[in-house]
């Protein structure tokens, strides 16, 4: 059966104009009706109250009474519970870029997901990254969230015939030798002076787009990591062009930058997210590096039980680097078995992130 939609007025049709979804939500799951509530928002003025099906005449009189007689105060009596979620690898990085300023997001909604959780063993299984075999970087196969980024890298062979007019094009920008670098007296220090050329560089098709990045196990490559969301990162790959006679390179594209979800997204059904919850959604910001987020997860849902998994999405609504503005970004995640006693059962949690 589809969702149905009661649609009304907060500031005509409520006790005091305001609602607060949390106890509105228990109101009518006290109240005689018998279908059950699938979730409630707001946007602007319009009150969206949506059941599993559609509810009888005399339920939606019982229902316009209760939302008549609403008066918007916070009834929750049981302490909502707290679920810390981390930022994922993404997350991260878009945090420190909007520091920065070159990037601007919004909290969008979330998700809650099976997530590799057990009935039997609430023991999250967590996938290893694409990139397994990479020596750069031994902590991503420790970040738990599976994310990966793109990554290439150039490899320098000989560091004794450099030709004129060689140059690495990292997104369209050209780093030329003789111009922004100059060959070492070793390969290792020349990749060193290409790094640097390319840290030095505010060109925005790169500067904190990606990352140049040497490993010391392999001084004489130099890694690129792309700092996008995403698939996105794959489309703007490594690039070296070579003029003259000698080639000095040899070159790995991009791999990696698989899209980041849910291991097994369940509720809502994908790809709709569920709101938080209040008409400002009630964010606050309970320390500098911390910020929460009310929630519910609402009576009747479907295979409640097996839930222990929740993602966070933003929204990328500014970027000095346009292909990513609009991008939906999965910022952090947590996972944590539910245990309900009943389909009946309203689960209210405070989902706080800290960075």
């Amino acid at each position: 059966m589809a969702a149905v939609n009661y649609i009304y007025s907060v500031s005509t049709d409520t006790l005091n104009g305001k609602v607060n979804p949390v106890t509105l939500s228990q109101e009518i799951a006290n109240s005689a009706i018998t279908i059950a509530l699938d979730y409630i928002n707001i946007v602007g003025d319009v009150l969206n109250v949506w059941f599993k099906a559609a509810i009888s005449p005399t339920e939606e009189s019982t229902l316009d009474v209760l939302v008549n007689d609403h008066s918007g105060m916070l009834g929750v009596s049981d302490t909502p519970d707290t679920i810390i979620a981390q930022l994922t690898l993404e997350g991260r990085n878009l945090l420190a870029r909007a520091k920065l300023g070159n990037v601007v997001y919004r909290q969008l909604g979330w998700q809650a997901g099976r997530g590799g959780y057990y009935g039997y063993r609430p023991v999250k299984v967590t996938p290893l990254p694409n990139i397994t075999d990479s020596p750069l970087h031994p902590g991503w196969l420790e970040e738990g969230d599976g994310a990966t980024e793109a990554l290439g890298y150039f490899e320098l062979i000989d560091n004794t015939s450099w030709a004129i007019g060689t140059y690495i094009s990292l997104n369209g920008k050209w780093f030329i030798y003789g111009t922004h670098f100059i060959e070492g007296t070793t390969p290792d220090l020349t990749i060193i002076n290409i790094q640097n050329a390319i840290l030095d560089s505010k060109d925005p098709s790169h500067y904190q787009v990606v990352a140049p990045v040497i490993d010391p196990l392999y001084p004489n490559r130099l890694y690129i990591q792309s700092l996008m969301t995403g698939t996105i990162g794959n489309s703007y790959p490594l690039i070296v062009y070579h003029v003259g006679a000698t080639i000095n390179f040899t070159v790995s594209v991009m791999a990696g930058g698989s899209s980041l979800g849910l291991d097994d997204a369940a509720w809502p059904t994908p790809p709709t997210l569920a709101p938080y919850l209040g008409t400002e959604g009630l964010i606050e910001i309970p320390a500098t590096t911390a910020v929460s987020f009310t929630s519910r997860i609402g009576e009747g849902t479907s295979g409640i039980g097996a839930y222990g998994e929740l993602g966070l999405w933003v929204e990328i609504l500014d970027s000095s680097f346009a292909p990513e503005i609009g991008n939906r970004v999965l910022f952090a995640m947590s996972h944590f078995p539910i245990q309900p006693k009943t389909d009946r059962t309203i689960l209210t949690f405070k989902i706080v992130v800290s960075f």
